[in-house]
């Protein structure tokens, strides 16, 4: 699905679309907004917000948004993803894994460019599949970065889809602690599903529902929340015609009462000592230190812990020690980010898990079938084998010490290994985007430009160069993009039918 940007004076940009199933890429034209379209009552609120910064900011609006790629940290580190990747990139000053990039000008990326062409893209490459990076708008990079997540962490991502802040969160954990990844939307969570299982995290449970729901099975369970909060999306005017079309329907005030109920269930699920991140991208007081205001009157347990000032970022003068991002500062989207700090009121932080305890699920209940035992032999790791669970005939593997119940609706409980089907194990995709290079034996590694790497990607039918029998991890120069099942040379394609190269 292409859609061309219509011949005009104003600047061209590529946008990437994370659907449910297949990769949809769009090149649309940019409407820039004038200060004319803008709602008299947004201006005056600009106005007493930005003061003498006014002008610098509506000049912004004409400039083409910035464009950036977070490194995934739990494969590779920035250096190697740049060597990889063969740009002159520039650092974004506060995310030390990301960097901003821009596609060719002018290019339309078309079925018929060849694969050299393909691989120059940043948004369709085959490193782009193998989970290397993620496609990120600068800012929004920021909120993960204060959350300050540490290996080991218990991490709650509660407004997650698509899932940019939920991997950004996944790669400072490291692979040690949990991630739980919500969104309440059926629909957006499916984005989420597949933006974790590309990045081949393991450690996370990701849910579909009500915070309220969350809040009765997780207390006082986390030590980071983030709640990246619905919000008007002020900051994102020049980056999505849509979200300003959006705007002129329903204001600040539509969200408020949203904005805060989402963080008066999150206040239950957080430790002692923890930390919560609200963040938004409107510069709406109503919506930031309001919703805020309002929380902390009625939650005195809770107090604003201090962001850094710096890389153009701005101290709010209403909440001191939270900022605000303005795209006339720096380089990216307009955000409101805080932190704020849950009182120890036990020393002793001793963790209520509630009467839900009973319906955690890893407890090894059933023997694990041999056919599953066999092929898990494949992969070099040391696997608990009491973390295996089995659905319906799926297998998963659990996180460690994960609270797992049964009331609640989850769409992965840990890593999904694969199916059972009459005495044999089918590996899905996601195991495989979860095994590193030197994990499996024999692996068929194909060059990045490699004309059999997209054929893959497409789902076609691969010849390799050496013989084998049997399941075979394929990757691109060593990092896994998915299975074929080989026979001598010829390599039936195994890739997810829905994350093929369009």
């Amino acid at each position: 699905m292409i859609f061309r940007a219509v011949a005009c004076n104003k600047p061209v940009f590529y946008v990437r679309i994370a659907a449910n199933v297949n990769n949809y890429f769009i090149i649309p034209e940019v409407v820039m907004i004038q200060e004319k379209d803008l709602p008299k009552k947004y201006k005056q609120a600009m106005k007493e917000l930005l003061a003498d910064d006014y002008d610098a900011y509506i000049a912004s609006l004409d400039e083409k948004p910035y464009l950036g790629i977070r490194t995934n940290l739990l494969k590779l580190n920035s250096e190697e993803l740049k060597t990889l990747l063969d740009r002159d990139f520039k650092n974004i000053p506060w995310a030390r894994e990301g960097f901003y990039f821009e596609e060719e000008k002018g290019r339309i990326i078309t079925p018929c460019l060849n694969s050299y062409e393909k691989i120059k893209s940043i948004s369709k490459n085959p490193y782009y599949f193998a989970g290397l990076y993620y496609i990120q708008e600068p800012s929004a990079m920021t909120t993960a970065i204060v959350a300050d997540i540490k290996p080991g962490d218990r991490v709650l991502d509660l407004c997650a889809a698509p899932g940019g802040k939920s991997t950004q969160a996944a790669s400072y954990l490291g692979g040690e602690g949990l991630l739980v990844s919500n969104d309440f939307s059926a629909s957006r969570v499916k984005a989420l599903q597949k933006n974790i299982e590309v990045s081949g995290i393991d450690n996370v449970l990701i849910t579909n529902e009500d915070p309220k729901n969350l809040a009765k099975v997780y207390v006082d369970y986390f030590d980071k929340i983030i709640v990246d909060a619905p919000c008007s999306g002020e900051g994102m005017f020049r980056r999505d015609n849509a979200v300003f079309k959006a705007y002129l329907n329903r204001g600040p005030e539509n969200f408020t009462a949203l904005q805060v109920s989402i963080l008066n269930e999150a206040a239950k699920m957080l430790k002692p000592g923890g930390s919560l991140i609200y963040s938004t991208c409107t510069y709406s007081k109503t919506e930031d230190e309001g919703s805020l205001k309002d929380f902390l009157n009625n939650h005195s347990d809770f107090k604003v812990d201090p962001i850094r000032v710096d890389f153009g970022f701005e101290e709010s003068s209403e909440l001191p020690g939270t900022v605000r991002l303005f795209p006339h500062k720096l380089k990216g989207e307009g955000h409101f980010v805080a932190r704020l700090k849950k009182d120890i009121v036990d020393t002793k932080l001793v963790l209520k898990e509630g009467k839900n305890k009973k319906h955690k699920k890893n407890v090894r209940t059933q023997k694990t079938p041999q056919e599953l035992l066999d092929f898990l032999k494949k992969v070099k790791r040391d696997w608990d084998y009491d973390r295996i669970f089995i659905n319906r005939d799926y297998a998963y593997y659990l996180p460690k010490d994960a609270l797992i119940d049964s009331g609640l609706h989850y769409i992965r409980t840990g890593l999904l290994l694969g199916e059972l089907k009459k005495n044999r194990f089918e590996p899905f995709q996601a195991f495989a985007m979860n095994i590193k290079f030197e994990e499996w034996e024999n692996p068929l590694n194909l060059k990045g430009d490699d004309e059999r790497v997209i054929k893959y990607l497409k789902g076609e039918t691969i010849e390799a160069d050496d013989e084998y029998s049997g399941i075979r991890l394929l990757c691109v120069d060593g990092f896994s993009l998915g299975f074929v099942k080989q026979s001598k040379t010829t390599c039936k394609n195994k890739y997810y039918q829905g994350w093929r190269w369009m």
